[in-house]
């Protein structure tokens, strides 16, 4: 189960349930930043997809969260630009997701090498 945390500035964070991942996202709704655990590594490259997953979502969940939050109750949203945001931010975490699944690939080519 993921974990939400407010920061009370319009950001967003987020963690695994197991807390090895640790993901937030900016105003903007765009990751920011990514905490590992490095117990998270012993879990293979599909796991820690999992892991990062799980925390990115549960960020960007917190953050629509506080920005709902943020809206006039009274006003009838419009949903269109929520949705396009976050296909927006879901793709930039997938970017970002796959540099750092390569960049764990090279490390652990690397390391078996030796």
């Amino acid at each position: 189960m993921a974990r939400q945390h407010s920061s009370g500035d319009g950001r967003g964070s987020g963690s695994s349930g197991d807390g090895l991942v640790a993901a937030t996202v900016g105003d903007d709704g765009l990751l920011e930043a990514l905490r590992l655990d490095p117990r998270v590594l012993r879990l293979g490259s599909h796991g820690l997809a999992e892991q990062v997953v799980t925390a990115v979502r549960a960020a960007q969940r917190r953050h629509l969260s506080q920005a709902a939050d943020a809206t006039d109750a009274t006003a009838e949203p419009d949903p269109e630009p929520l949705v396009q945001r976050l296909d927006e931010m879901e793709l930039q975490a997938a970017q970002d997701f796959d540099r750092l699944v390569s960049a764990l690939d090279e490390t652990l080519r690397r390391l078996e090498g030796r």
